[in-house]
Parts: structure tokens; C-alpha cells; sequence
């Protein structure tokens, strides 16, 4: 973000799930498939703990989702 009295930088970081779920790449739909055969789940519910995963490797503690 520019402006004539200073300069900032401005870093936009999506939630971990909206990455989980765009991710597109053969190797991360292995790790999906991998975990759907590993602990029996859907293919959102494996991306619910890829985005798990990348909230550890941020430091952040995974939001907790009450589905029915």
C-alpha cells in the first residue's frame, strides 16, 4: 500500500482450510487420497486434516467446527 507519508506492506494469508481445499496438485491429492484410505474419511474431511497440518506448521491452533 503506497501513499505520499509512507510505505507499508500489506499480506493477505488465506485460512489453511481454503488452501486445503484448493489444493490442485497431484502430489497434495495423493497426501488427500492417501489420508482417505489411511483413517477412512471423505475426501473434505481428509482436507479438514490436511489444513490441520498446515495450521502445525504455522504455529496456530486449528479451529474446532461443530458439523452435525
Amino acid at each position: 500500500i503506497l501513499s505520499k507519508s509512507m510505505e507499508v506492506l500489506f499480506r493477505a494469508v488465506p485460512p489453511s482450510l481454503y488452501l486445503a481445499l484448493a489444493q490442485t496438485e497431484p502430489e497434495e491429492k495423493a497426501e488427500r487420497y492417501q489420508l482417505m484410505q489411511q483413517h477412512g474419511v471423505s475426501e473434505l474431511d481428509a482436507a479438514f486434516k490436511v489444513a490441520e497440518k498446515i495450521d502445525r506448521a504455522r504455529g496456530i491452533e486449528s479451529p474446532t467446527l461443530d458439523l452435525p
